[in-house]
């Protein structure tokens, strides 16, 4: 198998990665491009600090049209926890050892109505703090809130499925289970695997996408 080392906002580390076809290090967008399309390699290898890099990597992925076709391994330095359920080592030589000899298998992600993905999780809270903030979410056809609320925020639970959680006051929440979520709001700030959006939304659809992303898994 012909393996790819891309390293996202630092140096990849090609140590234990003998006959790598390229390694490259991407820091932007447009270097991700180009680092994609220099690609000719069966599997990439996506060295990463954090959840908020391969957010990016698997977004100009997406944006390519490449990410239900290639096979990914992740060389990530901080767990997150959606990885962690499905098998991914915490460890460097656990994740390189996975990279070279794992299977792949379609783990699904986030999409939502922006033309962005989620990897994790999406919190939105009120762009303005301290202000009542005013929801409405339904989880597939189940009613999640409709009134004022302190945040809510969507999770991965499998390659099909999702959980919506709003927090209504210090100590109640509520949770529902789904497919897919919409919701329209007060201008909300949305952060999505880290990232944050530059302006206020008041709408959104979140949906599990489950035949995209091809990641190395145990067995």
């Amino acid at each position: 198998m012909r393996l790819a080392l891309l390293g996202v906002g630092r140096e990849p580390d090609p140590a234990g990665l003998p006959g790598l076809t390229g390694v490259h290090r991407a820091d932007t967008p447009a270097e991700l491009d180009a680092a994609l399309d220099l690609l000719d390699a069966d599997r990439l290898l996506i060295d990463i600090a954090e959840v908020a890099g391969l957010n990016l990597a698997l977004a100009r992925l997406l944006r390519a049209g490449r990410l239900a076709e290639l096979d990914t391994a992740v060389l990530l330095e901080q767990p997150v926890g959606y990885l962690s359920a499905l098998g991914l080592p915490a460890d460097r030589a656990g994740q390189l050892a996975l990279a070279v000899a794992g299977r792949p298998r379609l783990v699904g992600v986030l999409r939502d109505d922006s033309g962005g993905l989620c990897i994790s999780s999406a919190t939105l809270t009120p762009w303005t703090p301290e202000q009542p903030w005013w929801v409405r979410a339904v989880v597939d056809d189940q009613r999640l809130c409709d009134g004022a609320v302190r945040r809510l925020t969507v999770s991965r639970l499998g390659p099909s499925e999702l959980v919506a959680e709003v927090r209504l006051g210090r100590l109640r929440s509520r949770r529902r289970r789904g497919r897919a979520v919409q919701l329209a709001c007060d201008p909300a700030q949305i952060v999505a695997d880290g990232i944050g959006r530059e302006r206020p939304r008041g709408r959104r659809t979140f949906w599990s996408e489950p035949k995209l992303w091809r990641l190395a898994l145990p067995g």
